[in-house]
């Protein structure tokens, strides 16, 4: 213990491996072991080491803190959680385990802008279905099915063929949805 508190972590290490040879079952010395371990980044052999602690004491606070941390570091948060969580069951005022949290650098964020072409109510006919025939009636229908591309262009052709007021009422408002529309999902 003295070696791993001035940070002498390949000592200890060595120590506690000759001693376990001898007293495998020896617990504290199992647990300098695996701390030793794993502030000398040694994180695999480390949990070997706490999972064999665990067979002996599954309640050691120590071990259930260091898998935790293991498990955090390697973004396995819902595992890590759960040991934290047992801690936090058997012991609910435990004040002196914490554990340092290091932040990830923060990687590169890619943007998605979507730019609006203009006010045209219909950029590109080509991609609509073609309607075989057009009536008001199919219009209305497409408009309210959720489709106003489509009843557009329907409107267009119908307010071109004829002067009716209505028809050219019911583009308007369908060229409003459309407007509307792309408001939401910019």
């Amino acid at each position: 213990m003295k070696y791993f508190l001035e940070r002498k972590y390949s000592r200890a290490i060595e120590l506690c491996q000759l001693r376990l040879i001898e007293h495998p079952d020896i617990l504290s010395g199992r647990i300098i072991l695996a701390r030793a371990l794993f502030h000398s980044g040694q994180y695999e052999t480390a949990e070997k080491q706490f999972y064999k602690v665990l067979q002996i004491d599954p309640d050691n606070i120590i071990a259930l803190k260091y898998l935790g941390d293991l498990k955090f570091r390697t973004e396995d948060e819902i595992t890590a959680f759960s040991y934290y969580a047992r801690i936090q069951q058997m012991a609910p005022l435990t004040s002196g385990i914490s554990s340092v949290i290091d932040a990830k650098p923060i990687g590169e964020i890619r943007v998605l802008t979507l730019t609006r072409r203009g006010d045209e109510y219909m950029s590109n006919h080509a991609e609509l279905r073609r309607i075989p025939f057009k009536t008001e009636t199919l219009g209305d229908l497409l408009l309210a099915q959720g489709h106003p591309r489509l009843a557009a262009e329907i409107f267009r052709g119908l307010a071109e063929d004829t002067a009716n007021t209505r028809i050219k009422e019911k583009l308007d408002r369908t060229i409003e949805v459309i407007k509307n529309r792309g408001k939401k999902h910019v």
